[in-house]
């Protein structure tokens, strides 16, 4: 007989093999193993991932039960719970749109239940959250979000070159680079200043070519420091 596999901590089960979906499971900011059963979840990760108020999240955080309109009891176990720096709580959930409407009960039943704890409901689907050149940049950036590939050297030297705050093409930076920054570590860097806003650039245009950086890729410094501001449909998490 084949053993069952615990869920990470914290999660009541683990993620199911639905049809063709993919799921794994990744490590969060906080250090906390989260779940995914979807790509579209996947794409909510890498959303809250790098939206600056969001302090922890949790997939599968528990099942809650309902009763539809025929009395019968029902049980759901919504995707992520969200926590942020502000004190604020979510529950997140993630579907397609065709489904939406065979799913209104739950969802009528799970925005009472967060509105009795003083939380918040959010659903994402497949048109609200990134796609094409975003997800494809968010994809690329999220491994440079770790401290590790920052080099102090390299951000003083990004954030002087930027600092008149003019788009600057990445050939251009790249070109007037000084020899004693080694070339690798200075991309290192670049990515996890996107990654982390402090540095911007377009996210719905291509970044990355063939493995190379687009030939009018170009970036800038931000013109004020949000608490948990993302590039356009990373900035709006919860809907």
């Amino acid at each position: 007989m084949a053993l069952k596999r615990k869920p990470p901590a914290g999660n009541v089960r683990r993620v199911a093999c639905i049809g063709n979906n993919i799921r794994g499971v990744t490590t969060n900011k906080r250090g906390r193993l989260v779940q995914f059963e979807s790509e579209q979840e996947r794409k909510l990760i890498l959303l809250l991932e790098r939206d600056a108020s969001v302090s922890d999240y949790l997939s599968q955080p528990e099942t809650l039960t309902y009763r539809d309109d025929e009395g019968r009891e029902r049980r759901y176990t919504p995707d992520f719970q969200v926590w942020h720096h502000d004190g604020r709580i979510e529950i997140h959930e993630v579907t397609i749109e065709q489904r939406q409407q065979t799913q209104a009960q739950r969802v009528i039943a799970a925005e009472i239940i967060c509105q009795q704890r003083g939380w918040m409901y959010h659903i994402h689907t497949e048109k609200t959250l990134p796609t094409g050149y975003e997800y494809a940049n968010l994809d690329f950036l999220a491994p440079f979000r770790a401290q590790t590939y920052v080099h102090q050297e390299c951000v003083d030297w990004w954030l002087a070159y930027l600092h008149k705050g003019e788009k600057i093409t990445m050939q251009m930076a790249l070109a007037q680079a000084p020899d004693t920054l080694f070339p690798g570590i200075l991309l290192n860097t670049l990515y996890h200043l996107l990654w982390h806003n402090r540095v911007q650039m377009d996210w719905q245009q291509p970044f990355m070519l063939r493995g190379a950086i687009h030939p009018s890729a170009a970036v800038w410094l931000p013109t004020r420091t949000p608490q948990a501001v993302m590039s356009g449909t990373a900035g709006e998490v919860a809907r």
